[in-house]
């Protein structure tokens, strides 16, 4: 018996890529549920997705979540200038960590996920990054998909070490953020 795995993203420009990933490449067969970042955080919570891009504040609230793929949603130091503009809470609270690269939201899975799901996300993922602009043209935002393009140009998916570092030492410093419920 084939299991589908459920799969709970945000909705909005920065995940783009990542949904067209999930719909279009071929090795992936996936439910995949669009939402709020607070909507995806307890879909994974309860249970209802077994895979999830959340807000990294709410990461070490999930004690069933495990880290997967090398990929985030992100910015480093010179593009986080237009980031740390914005007023959504997540953004703010890093505003005192400002020179240091960032990881707004993480791919996570549960404990049972097996390693080929995870690989086979990790493909869709890259497939969508690839193609950005293809991405944008299927999306809410192809009524500009010049200035939705750069917009992407914001944001770097690579979930490296210096955003782990970085991430960890926003953790230990006790901060609690609440995510918005519409992220824009």
């Amino acid at each position: 018996m084939v299991i589908v795995p459920r799969i709970a993203v945000v909705s909005c420009l920065s995940t783009t890529p990542f949904i067209y990933g999930i719909r279009h490449e071929g090795n992936l067969r996936a439910e995949l549920s669009l939402s709020a970042p607070s909507e995806t955080t307890r879909l994974f919570a309860d249970g209802l997705a077994d895979l999830a891009l959340i807000p990294a504040a709410a990461y070490p609230t999930l004690k069933e979540a495990r880290l997967v793929t090398e990929y985030c949603v992100g910015g480093v130091p010179k593009s986080l200038s237009a980031l740390l503009a914005c007023d959504d809470p997540l953004v703010e609270a890093w505003k005192p960590y400002g020179k240091l690269p960032c990881a707004f939201a993480l791919w996570v899975a549960r404990p049972e996920v097996e390693p080929e799901t995870v690989e086979a996300l990790q493909y869709a993922l890259t497939y969508g990054l690839e193609r950005g602009y293809e991405a944008i043209l299927e999306s809410p935002f192809a009524d500009d998909p010049g200035r939705a393009y750069e917009g992407l140009a914001h944001f770097d998916y690579i979930f490296d070490n210096q955003k782990d570092k970085a991430l960890k030492k926003f953790w230990d410093s006790g901060l609690k953020v609440a995510p918005r419920t519409n992220p824009g």
